[in-house]
């Protein structure tokens, strides 16, 4: 192994990747790793080319090339696999990634997300009065996970009845790109993990079949219905990604925020007296601990990058966390920098892949943000943060936060 794969998959990396992210910036910024068998992109530059270029850096198939990796006995296990990541919005690109986003993306736009702040405000305000007499507790499981998981509950109209179940199935999926290459455990609990939320999915959009209601899920059953323009499978995997995505990023973008802040005291204090330093602090969160520090391709010809030589069929790492701190592109980027104007940063992707549901996901964070802060006083550490063992999510597994109420 050389000295680069063993800092990427050193403990350390996990807890804090950025002074890797440097060195490879600096020494490598093109690397091939021979412990995940990927390319691994760190330059900002390099990563934004990548990303607006889904010709040559494709979606489709990446996950089958990752499935690949496994040994035979493994393969033949994953196959609910296979077939769940062979479609769907974030595994294509045009013309039919074009065809899906489009049937979706006013269901996520700005002026609809506007819509529905009072009900994320009262969902707020009903978590942190659960937690308001306590005096400590922890941010992850009373209000970074449930926040989000109500919210995009909703809007599918997945029964709230359902939703402990999603946990363990999300962090069972979320486990099959927790390290750089494929792991035979992760991917079989990924495999049944998937046929159990496809399964559910499938009865849900059978009742909505015989009830349609006002939510995503009928929606998109509409578009089914309507000239084919959504396949049975399309459909289910449309679902799965939009629940498990939904959440995830704004979980690990709040107790991330959070956890920034009492680590920024100065900040802490600056955003209690001027609430509306809110919308950039939350901009720069992103940019400062991206909550997605990962995304990835698979090439689709030979091609010349940078001097290096990378081939069709090879998988390419966009280390999204390292181009957010490229020095290149922002100015003192280990500065946390809250009134910071230039912060072009790639938190939520670009080009076309760019999150559909970055609206939603800014608008939970702040008015979370918002409103802890007015709520609760003198927020601080119980004891130190639990990273998520992940190079994909970054965000806390555990958050014990005490305060004064």
């Amino acid at each position: 192994m050389c000295d680069l794969d063993f800092h990427l998959t050193s403990p350390e990396f996990i807890t804090n990747p950025y002074p890797v992210y440097s060195l490879l910036r600096e020494s490598s910024p093109i690397y091939y790793s021979r412990i995940w068998g990927v390319w691994v992109l760190t330059r900002f530059k390099d990563i934004v080319e990548t990303l607006r270029d889904s010709e040559r850096f494709s979606n489709v198939g990446r996950f089958a090339a990752l499935l690949d990796q496994l040994p035979k006995a493994a393969q033949d296990e994953v196959g609910s696999l296979r077939r769940h990541y062979a479609t769907g919005l974030i595994q294509s690109d045009p013309p039919d990634h074009t065809r899906l986003r489009g049937l979706v993306r006013d269901s996520f736009s700005s002026s609809v997300i506007q819509k529905i702040r009072p009900r994320v405000q009262s969902i707020v305000d009903s978590l942190i009065a659960g937690i308001h007499e306590k005096g400590q507790f922890d941010l992850i499981a009373e209000l970074a996970y449930p926040l989000p998981m109500i919210v995009i509950s909703e809007l599918l109209g997945v029964p709230g009845a359902d939703r402990d179940q999603f946990l363990s199935l999300s962090q069972d999926l979320s486990g099959l790109q927790a390290t750089g290459g494929a792991e035979a455990d992760h991917a079989q609990r990924a495999a049944r993990a998937v046929q159990l939320i496809e399964q559910y999915f499938r009865d849900i959009c059978a009742e909505r079949n015989r009830k349609p209601c006002n939510d995503l899920i009928s929606q998109m059953i509409a578009a089914r219905d309507s000239g084919g323009k959504l396949s049975d499978d399309e459909l289910i995997n449309m679902c799965v990604t939009f629940l498990f995505a939904g959440h995830e990023t704004t979980k690990n973008l709040i107790g991330n925020s959070v956890w920034t802040l009492i680590n920024h005291p100065s900040e802490l204090e600056e955003l209690k007296r001027d609430a509306s330093l809110i919308p950039g602090a939350v901009e720069e969160f992103l940019r400062y601990e991206s909550p997605i520090q990962r995304g990835w391709r698979r090439v689709t010809q030979d091609i010349n990058l940078d001097g290096r030589r990378i081939r069709e069929g090879e998988l390419v790492f966009l280390m999204l966390g390292s181009a957010n701190r490229d020095p290149d592109q922002f100015a003192e980027p280990d500065w946390l920098n809250i009134r910071r104007t230039e912060n072009r940063h790639v938190a939520f992707g670009y080009g076309i892949h760019f999150c559909i549901g970055a609206s939603l996901a800014r608008l939970e964070a702040m008015i979370a943000i918002d409103t802890l802060i007015r709520r609760l006083h003198n927020l601080r550490l119980v004891e130190p943060i639990i990273w998520n063992e992940s190079i994909h999510l970054r965000g806390p597994k555990v958050l014990h936060v005490a305060f004064d109420s």
